[in-house]
């Protein structure tokens, strides 16, 4: 399998957990055994400490027979499994294109359960996100999410972006946990603890700084969304597919 799994719709490339593994064990020779089962929960715990967009997958259901678009019935619809939250303008029905907007209708996720249609319906489609599932006001529709999703691989096991200072991040966490009950156990001494645990909050830092910084081409796009003498109220009607585009006058000139 190549280690260097490159990951589509999004500009972070990944690389599998057997990479930060191997990383322990090159660089701690104290550590003779990991236990898989640990080492996937603690990547996984990662993932709250570095809750950085770039890190997630960009998916559209629809796409591939993996992701199928959301069938809703009875007002609501199953998330898919990997889903984290939806993207901004990220909801829209999947025939007619029209984009949903996040219900503000505190009785959205009950209509389900008492099997009736609501009272009170907005002029416009509006969905909410709860325990897994997406609430909307029509009893029966197919849904197009985008979304983003926490990234796995064929396996299931968690990917980590291919970073150099997060994939050190990663080795030193992983490495901090395992010298913490090696430490409990007596087989290494509390200054070998301390050395270890330091590592990993020097390395935090570093990763946390890599992962938020912006690329220039991003950078550009977001000086267009911002840099506007017209400011359009109605992005969200096109899920925002225009918010980066150069702002253009016409005064009368050809």
């Amino acid at each position: 399998m190549n280690p260097f799994y490159s990951v589509p719709n999004t500009n972070m490339d990944f690389v599998t957990i057997d990479r930060v593994v191997e990383a322990v064990y090159r660089d701690y020779k104290f550590i003779t055994k990991i236990n898989a089962s640990d080492v996937l929960e603690w990547a996984g715990e990662i993932y709250g400490v570095f809750a950085v967009p770039g890190m997630f997958f960009h998916k559209v259901t629809g796409s591939s027979a993996d992701t199928p678009d959301i069938s809703i019935t009875n007002y609501r619809g199953e998330l898919p499994a990997d889903f984290r939250r939806e993207l901004k303008g990220g909801v829209r029905d999947a025939d007619s294109k029209r984009v949903y907007r996040k219900s503000t209708n505190t009785f959205t996720p009950f209509h389900y359960a008492r099997s009736e249609s609501p009272r009170y319906t907005n002029s416009d489609k509006v969905y909410k996100i709860k325990g897994g599932y997406i609430f909307v006001e029509d009893e029966t529709a197919t849904l197009e999410l985008a979304y983003e999703a926490y990234p796995i691989d064929e396996r299931g096991f968690p990917l980590i972006p291919d970073k150099e200072k997060v994939i050190r991040y990663v080795k030193e966490y992983i490495a901090e946990k395992i010298a913490f009950n090696l430490m409990a156990e007596g087989r290494i001494n509390e200054k070998v603890y301390d050395r270890i645990e330091q590592r990993k909050l020097f390395a935090a830092g570093a990763a946390g700084t890599e992962l938020i910084r912006p690329d220039a081409e991003k950078m550009e796009s977001w000086t267009w969304a911002r840099l506007r003498l017209l400011p359009k109220i109605n992005q969200h009607e096109f899920s925002f597919s225009f918010s980066g585009n150069q702002e253009d006058l016409r005064l009368g000139t050809v």
